[in-house]
């Protein structure tokens, strides 16, 4: 099967760097399956599970905002964090998943806007790693 090349940079530099059949992702508007020869666009990816399928592998990713570049044979992502399964502290999203919702349920002198987040990225990680 024909591939394509895929960057993705984190502030902390290349996180990944190869060639993949196919790339799903999350935008704002859509989830999006990026195959060869995909039609160039550029758009804002939100939290979400990222999955990279190669001829050997089908791997998810728990990933936050960040913007996407596709062109003919070549994909790159610039996103705030990545993290694979492994690489996720189960027990720390779960305690973030719970301050979160503490916060949310009573209200009080919080940044709403921010435990809402704070919630999402806790259950895009937990999804991410409960996923088969």
């Amino acid at each position: 099967m024909k591939t394509f090349l895929l960057q993705i940079y984190t502030p902390n530099g290349k996180y990944f760097d190869g060639y993949v059949e196919e790339l799903l992702v999350a935008t704002e508007e859509y989830v999006l399956g990026i195959l060869p020869n995909h039609a160039p666009l550029v758009a804002k990816v939100i939290v979400s599970k990222l999955t990279i399928i190669t001829a050997n592998s089908k791997k998810k990713y728990a990933v936050s905002e960040g913007l996407l570049q596709v062109k003919k044979e070549e994909v790159t992502l610039l996103v705030d964090a990545i993290e694979s399964k492994d690489e996720i502290d189960i027990e720390r999203a779960r305690r973030a998943k719970e301050r979160a919702t503490s916060r949310l349920a009573n209200r009080v002198n919080i940044d709403i806007a921010r435990a809402e987040k704070a919630l999402i990225r806790a259950n895009n990680r937990i999804s991410v790693y409960e996923d088969e």
